[in-house]
């Protein structure tokens, strides 16, 4: 059995998606990859809706969804960007 952690990270990868929170509602973002992100969707009220469309969305492209965690601070909520190949030298 294996225990899967948090994965946090300071800012997501270019063409990542991210869902966050302002208040009483819920946006999804697209990362820039430099701090910045174009907003796709804003203002669902309804969390699991929001995140079954960030799931989604990272899901047909490739990539990996996010969720605000705190100021300057993500956590990934689902990954689907292939791992990057193990160096062996």
């Amino acid at each position: 059995m294996s225990i899967r952690r948090a994965v946090f990270i300071a800012s997501p990868p270019k063409g990542d998606y991210v869902l966050s929170p302002t208040g009483f509602t819920w946006n999804i973002r697209l990362s820039n990859g430099d701090g910045s992100a174009l907003s796709l969707f804003a203002g669902g009220r309804d969390r699991n809706v929001a995140l079954s469309h960030v799931v989604s969305l990272a899901d047909a492209n490739g990539t990996d969804a996010w969720e605000t965690a705190g100021s300057g601070s993500f956590w990934l909520i689902a990954q689907y960007r292939p791992a990057p190949p193990v160096s062996t030298t």
